[in-house]
């Protein structure tokens, strides 16, 4: 496997890059041959890299703003006014603000602003010198343009002259990363309201609103070195190894500068893997822009290296080796801030994983890493699925004449004549619902051949179950299911229709309904867990919100900092609460939607429900459902009106 797990900028990401390949005394070789044996070699290699790096500096995409209205006063009104100024001066740009008070009682907004606002409209900062050389100072200011657009719309919104209104640029950041330390900067001292009326006031709020703003930054990087990994199987020959990818990356990379380096610390997982960092500009000034193509033509050429040094190893993608759902390092990161928040931030991860808003990214990061680890059969279920195993199963079988003895190659090739086997059924399967099921007056087909095509499936379905374990053998049964409940469906439908029955009562629907009931009752069962689970969660997070605000109260003085922190305290306890109330609200709509299909599984879930992402996904399910029985009941209906005599 070939993957590229990282881009950087700059010698000192690039070097902290390289610094990771090279960590655990693992020695690293340069693309002509030298080996830098510690981290400071490593940083001189990357130095002298640098001369040939991109000189674009990364975009500023947000940035603190310091905006001060001559002689408003800590008043209500004067709030007010700051509010609309805010408002006016930023609009079309995410931001959050905060307002203190200054020693003469006037106010002054502290802003973090995203740059980039509506259409084309960009903040951009300018330096400029103060004074004379060598006595003087550097100040940042808005560019005139921008300046003077802000003050435009503060004045139209306030009624203040532009020269009562202040606007000083502080420093500034780059991405979603830039976003979020921008704003706990910004907290440090109190919490803030954003553009949408929110409190932001603790670490996972910053975080939330970082991926809010991510979108509408417009950011802009330049790529210095690309990390690429390739990956082998535990007990590879690590010379052998060393040496197939030395000849791939001088084969592919002759122009570029590159180092590489091998890591077994994983082995005992089942790989070992061996790690290049790679100038992404060559020395003629092409830059490296890699695509779908570019990787499959990297694996062939891999391949064929690993080949002449004897690694049994053949050019295929994760689909023509029926190999599950890949996860990467950004899954790993995920769960590991979660299970080892690390040392240096571990308040901030401890409330990432807290953060009802992330369980779900955190549960799909852990359920990638499982599957990938016991790595079942993915079945391929589309046509296009299907051409890429058959291309492999050619792959496989040619190496496997080639070379009789090679195990792996045999046991790659049985894995994807299973899957060939299972995804032809399904698909087939799949075709013959849809001819049965779709209505052809020409070719009517009565519920006795139905029922009888559907003991056949039944049947294979059954048998080739048999021969399936774990997730392949949940895979093929949910995917085979699906259609045989369809086929039911319509079986019982045909029947009522030939037995004259025109009209069916609710009741006997939900009969019908039968199997897909069942499943949407279980679905739904599921989610009232899940979110009673969240709601529990979240109270107790409240709780200890609570108390933490008492405390506060006890010991805070009158003085204005203590006042400040209590506030900060109780803006945290409302945040605290209402994603409390939330969680518990969709745990109502939850119960309450599980409560309904028990009893009318038929029955369309109510559109006044809360809705939380997995009750819409429920609510489509079961609408499918209904279009489907009440698509055939219509069917049905027309195929047995009286014909006219003529």
């Amino acid at each position: 496997m070939i993957k590229v797990v990282s881009y950087a900028r700059g010698v000192a990401r690039a070097t902290a890059t390289g610094q990771y390949v090279q960590r655990e005394d693992v020695a690293l070789e340069t693309y002509d041959g030298r080996i830098l044996a510690d981290r400071q070699a490593v940083a001189d290699e990357i130095k002298a890299w640098s001369t040939n790096f991109a000189k674009r500096a990364e975009s500023h995409d947000v940035g603190a703003v310091r905006l001060s209205l001559q002689g408003v006063a800590d008043t209500t009104e004067g709030r007010e006014t700051y509010e609309k100024a805010i408002a006016a001066g930023f609009e079309g740009h995410r931001y959050a603000y905060r307002l203190d008070v200054t020693q003469k009682g006037e106010l002054e907004a502290r802003i973090v602003t995203a740059m980039a606002g509506a259409g084309k409209e960009r903040f951009r900062v300018r330096e400029e010198r103060v004074g004379e050389e060598g006595r003087g100072f550097t100040r940042k200011r808005l560019d005139l343009a921008s300046e003077a657009r802000a003050k435009e719309r503060i004045t139209v919104a306030t009624g203040l002259a532009p020269d009562a209104i202040a606007i000083a640029p502080g420093a500034t950041s780059h991405g979603r990363d830039g976003v979020t330390y921008r704003l706990n900067k910004l907290i440090e001292k109190g919490p803030a309201i954003d553009d949408r009326g929110r409190a932001i006031a603790n670490v996972a709020e910053t975080k939330t609103a970082a991926r809010e703003w991510g979108a509408t930054l417009r950011s802009q990087s330049s790529r210095d070195t690309m990390h690429l990994i390739v990956s082998a199987k535990a007990g590879t020959d690590v010379g052998a190894l060393t040496r197939a990818a030395r000849a791939f990356l001088q084969d592919r990379f002759a122009d570029h500068k590159f180092i590489f380096g091998v890591h077994t610390d994983k082995e005992a997982d089942g790989h070992v893997h061996v790690h290049a960092v790679v100038a992404v500009k060559s020395e003629s000034g092409q830059k490296l822009h890699p695509s779908r193509e570019t990787f499959s033509e990297w694996r062939q050429v891999y391949a064929q290296h690993a080949q002449a040094e004897g690694l049994k190893i053949v050019a295929t993608s994760a689909r023509e080796r029926a190999s599950s759902q890949s996860y990467g390092p950004k899954d790993k990161a995920i769960v590991e801030a979660a299970d080892r928040p690390r040392p240096t931030r571990e308040a901030s991860d401890r409330a990432y994983a807290a953060d009802p808003a992330n369980r779900r990214l955190i549960d799909n990061a852990r359920q990638r890493i499982a599957v990938a680890r016991t790595n079942p059969i993915r079945l391929p279920l589309r046509a296009q699925d299907l051409k890429f195993v058959n291309e492999g199963v050619q792959a496989w079988r040619t190496i496997v004449t080639e070379q009789p003895a090679n195990a792996q190659a045999k046991d790659m090739l049985e894995r994807l004549l299973m899957a060939q086997t299972v995804g032809s059924i399904v698909q087939t399967i799949g075709k013959r619902v849809e001819q049965l099921t779709k209505e052809n007056p020409t070719m009517a087909v009565t519920s006795e051949q139905m029922a009888k095509d559907l003991r056949l499936m039944n049947d294979a379905v059954s048998r080739t179950s048999d021969l399936l374990q774990g997730e392949t053998k949940q895979q093929f049964r949910e995917a085979s299911s699906r259609y045989l409940e369809t086929l039911a469906n319509r079986v019982d439908l045909q029947r009522a229709s030939e037995h004259g029955i025109q009209q069916m009562t609710r009741a006997e629907v939900e009969a019908i309904a039968g199997a897909n009931a069942d499943r949407l009752i279980e679905r739904a069962s599921g989610i009232q867990q899940r979110e009673e689970r969240e709601a529990a969660a979240a109270a107790r997070l409240a709780d200890r919100a609570i108390a933490a605000e008492r405390r506060e109260e006890a010991t805070a003085g009158i003085d204005p900092t203590s006042q400040r922190e209590l506030r900060a305290e109780r803006a945290i306890v409302a945040g605290a609460q209402k994603s409390a109330a939330q969680e518990t609200r969709e745990a109502a709509a939850a119960r309450e939607a599980a409560a309904s299909l028990a009893q009318h599984p038929a029955d369309r879930l109510s559109p006044t429900l809360l809705q939380s992402d997995a009750l819409a996904q429920l609510r489509a399910e079961q609408e499918q459902i209904i279009r489907e029985i009440e698509a055939s009941e219509g069917a049905q209906a027309q195929s047995t009106k009286p014909q006219r005599m003529t």
